[in-house]
């Protein structure tokens, strides 16, 4: 089969698309004809060998649509040709097929089509926890989301509009600001062009959002703090300008005892229980038109070097896909 293949940690532009070997499934496994993958900031990491979670050779990618191709020994939860949609930490995604635990696959229901399913599946399933278990985002609550022309950006300004919530956007560009207040933002501050703290303490009557959702790291995670409400929850779940490594948690106190939470997706899709439950609010959102994703670009195997450069360096409006 056709993979693209990270041979040694390095630039980008260094994977190779070559024939390899095809999996085969094992024992609760399920082996997935890959229609289209998704492209994750973490993905860079992996490549890099900045947070490598395997060493080379190896494929890329951890998540992706496509039909069931075979299964393995004891699999009886599904059948060859069904659309399906899966995330799994273990990165070979970027392949014509995958072998993965059939704990993590999910059935994608008609009308939703594969890039959709894509892209609420890492994204997505964050957004949703996000704005369930980390705060339970409700109708009079402020939300302020930096990076919020992003992937997860873009799902948490439409779900905070989906709940009734008035959603604060931060973004980086004038065209970005465009895309939040498309996507309901109730007040978008453009940092390249605004003082952000003033824009905020306007916003938001000099009282803080109720739940700041910062997904930057390093280079945002103290003003997100002073951004938070006296008592309100400040929520740290990724680190795309760096991760925080040190933090004087006088701030949380100084800021009005703030809640400070530093949640990972693999703590909330444990089982194949909570992917269903996930993924199943996710499409009916979508089916209603509440969520709608919006795909940022689509690139071939053979530029998987290309958008892994995109997506590191910030220059994304929505999710990236390779088509296999």
């Amino acid at each position: 089969m056709r993979a693209a293949v990270v041979e040694a940690f390095g630039p980008f532009d260094g994977i190779r698309v070559r024939e390899i070997e095809a999996p085969v499934p094992a024992r609760g496994e399920v082996l997935i004809r890959v229609a289209v993958a998704g492209v994750n900031f973490a993905d860079g990491g992996m490549v890099s060998g900045r947070a490598a979670r395997t060493q080379p050779p190896f494929v890329p990618g951890v998540e992706a649509a496509g039909t069931v191709e075979a299964l393995g020994a004891g699999e009886t939860g599904l059948r060859p040709g069904d659309r399906v949609v899966y995330w799994d930490p273990a990165p070979r995604a970027f392949a014509q097929l995958a072998a993965v635990p059939a704990w993590r696959v999910t059935p994608i229901p008609a009308g939703v089509p594969d890039e959709v399913a894509v892209a609420l599946m890492v994204q997505g399933t964050t957004a949703h926890y996000l704005t369930t278990d980390s705060f339970d985002l409700h109708a009079g609550h402020t939300s302020l989301v930096h990076a919020a022309a992003g992937g997860v950006g873009q799902l948490l300004v439409q779900v905070s509009a989906m709940r009734g919530a008035r959603a604060i956007a931060i973004v980086g560009t004038a065209a970005k600001a465009g895309i939040a207040r498309e996507l309901g933002a109730a007040v978008v501050i453009d940092r390249s062009s605004a003082d952000v703290a003033a824009a905020v303490r306007e916003a938001t009557g000099g009282q803080g959002a109720d739940v700041v959702y910062d997904g930057v790291g390093a280079a945002t995670i103290e003003s997100s703090l002073q951004f938070t409400k006296r008592r309100g929850t400040c929520v740290l779940y990724g680190a795309a300008s760096g991760p925080v490594t040190t933090l004087d948690t006088s701030l949380m106190q100084r800021s009005g005892s703030i809640y400070l939470h530093r949640p990972g997706l693999a703590d909330y899709l444990r089982d194949g229980a909570e992917y269903r439950r996930r993924l199943s609010d996710l499409f009916q959102w979508y089916q209603a038109g509440s969520v709608k994703p919006r795909i940022g670009g689509e690139w071939p195997l053979e530029r998987v070097g290309e958008a892994l450069a995109r997506i590191t360096a910030g220059q994304t409006t929505g999710k990236l896909l390779i088509r296999v």
